[in-house]
């Protein structure tokens, strides 16, 4: 059992789980209170929408530390010209990066400061990855920006090799799918970042919020 990332949730529910449904605009009226609470103005989660849901994924959760072990590392770089990264060596966990570790005490990155199996990324600009509380709980407690996802996932592109368009879509896929297929060099951080990039792209299209579960 993977990480599954979906986009239209409540559309999805509405029509296939009522108790779901249900369930869900409750977590979306939580979501409103901590917005409100943050002087953000709600937001409003569409309950039908005109093409199908998003829902992909399925890769380990695991796999989201390697993305985010990349990130940090990228990031820790930003300012030399001359860095390329460098293949980790298998035996090496992302848990534990010194990098990382030192990135994640930042609490400013959306891509780092959620939870791994659960929560949310809404299609609203945030001061900052925002918390639930005990009287409005959220599933991951966390509740990140997809503008803010999507701008830290491009800046990762240009070093995993992601061509991206005019319109942030993926224009390289074929040549992706090879790298990920054979397990090349940063295969899983590809694989990652590009569902990650799809995920908030339809996200702010859609005004759906990502689900991570």
């Amino acid at each position: 059992m993977g990480l599954t990332i979906s986009s239209g949730i409540l559309a999805d529910f509405k029509e296939n789980e009522p108790e779901g449904y249900e369930a869900y605009k409750v977590i979306f009226e939580n979501i409103n209170t901590i917005l409100v609470k943050n002087g953000v103005a709600p937001y409003t989660e569409p309950d039908t929408l005109e093409g199908k849901t998003l829902s992909t994924g399925g890769f380990s959760y695991g796999f989201l530390h390697h993305l985010r072990r990349f990130a940090a590392h990228v990031w820790e770089n930003e300012f030399d010209e001359n860095w390329v990264p460098t293949p980790f060596s298998p035996e090496e966990e992302p848990q534990g990066d010194a990098v990382l570790e030192d990135q994640y005490s930042y609490l400013s990155s959306h891509l780092l400061t959620h939870s791994d199996s659960e929560g949310f990324y809404i299609p609203v600009e945030l001061p900052e990855v925002l918390y639930d509380t005990d009287k409005a709980p959220v599933p991951g407690a966390m509740i990140g920006s997809s503008y803010d996802l999507l701008k830290e996932l491009k800046s990762l592109t240009k070093h995993l090799g992601i061509t991206l368009n005019e319109n942030d879509i993926i224009s390289n896929l074929p040549e992706l799918n090879e790298k990920i297929k054979n397990e090349g060099d940063f295969w899983i951080e590809t694989l990652v970042c590009a569902t990650l990039l799809d995920a908030a792209k339809f996200s702010i299209n859609n005004k759906t919020a990502i689900v991570f579960n």
